[in-house]
């Protein structure tokens, strides 16, 4: 049977309970974690099991009572408790709570037919009855001795031997770890999801950080390009053309003002003089033309 020794008892008592719901339909929550009732129907009847877990389970067996009362081997003597129930006689900490209570219910819809009739061999309640279910369960004992049976009695080695080797609890050990098999595959599966969820989170605020990156990026480009579109403005252009044909201008009347007061000789004169007339008319020319070209396009957007 596969270690335990990591669940806690909290654990083990949710699984226990999640196995009642496994195994068997109709199962309502009464008092949560304490107490469970199981409908079913028998031979036409409608029954159910109360199921009552006491603050020691899984350690200690459940209390399961029967309703309506009927006459059945399995039952306490003048009582509605299930106590001869094989999987409540060999009860351990590692028996499923789902697999007995099933176990249970098919036996009272198996034996239907006498629920509500006359006593017989069936509905005997002696204590040779419960030995007759036991020597079912344990078809070995049939072959003992008294003395032989008192030593498994009083000896826990020879019973822990006896329930080791016997065939259905073997079957029900094996059922149990698959069982626990298929949880643990579960909640692996669930956990590389997880990883699966981090990794896809992961990548979303990369993706984030990229776009606010190139945010960013336009931002800075966009600002580059309104400073830009100002400096490079027609309308703009033409004004720095006509302040510049004016600075030409002026440049020139200084260079004359200053030939008339002889600080400059002629040929210095004729050649700078020259040169920065020559340049705002060159400018002024080159804005009176962008004017017309900007008054036609004006036109044209009207």
């Amino acid at each position: 049977m596969l270690p335990r020794s990591y669940y806690t008892e909290q654990d083990i008592r949710k699984r226990q309970i999640d196995t009642l719901k496994i195994f068997n339909d109709n199962v309502t929550e009464i008092v949560e974690n304490t107490e469970y009732k199981v409908d079913f129907s028998a031979n036409g009847h409608n029954l159910n099991l109360t199921v009552l877990l006491n603050p020691e389970f899984p350690n200690e067996k459940p209390n399961i009572f029967v309703s309506p009362v009927f006459p059945h081997p399995w039952l306490a003597e003048n009582s509605n408790q299930v106590i001869g129930a094989p999987g409540l006689v060999n009860y351990s900490p590692h028996s499923d709570l789902g697999r007995v209570v099933q176990v249970i219910i098919r036996e009272f819809q198996r034996s239907a037919p006498n629920l509500y009739g006359h006593e017989d061999k069936s509905t005997d309640t002696s204590p040779m009855s419960h030995y007759s279910n036991q020597s079912m369960m344990f078809p070995e004992l049939n072959e003992l001795s008294i003395e032989e049976l008192q030593e498994i009695i009083e000896n826990p080695d020879l019973q822990d031997k006896l329930l080791e080797t016997n065939p259905q609890l073997i079957e029900l050990d094996l059922e149990t770890e698959e069982l626990m098999a298929s949880i643990e595959q579960i909640a692996q599966d669930n956990i590389n999801k997880q990883q699966m969820l981090d990794d896809l989170k992961t990548q979303v605020l990369d993706r984030i950080s990229t776009i606010v990156q190139m945010k960013m990026s336009y931002e800075r480009l966009n600002r580059q390009h309104q400073k830009l579109s100002e400096i490079y403005d027609p309308h703009r252009i033409r004004e720095c053309l006509k302040e510049a044909a004016l600075k030409a201008d002026e440049d020139a009347e200084g260079i004359a003002e200053q030939f008339l007061l002889g600080n400059i000789p002629i040929e210095t004169f004729i050649s700078q003089f020259a040169e920065k007339r020559a340049l705002g008319q060159a400018r002024r020319a080159r804005e009176e033309r962008l004017t017309h070209q900007l008054a036609q396009l004006d036109k044209a957007t009207i």
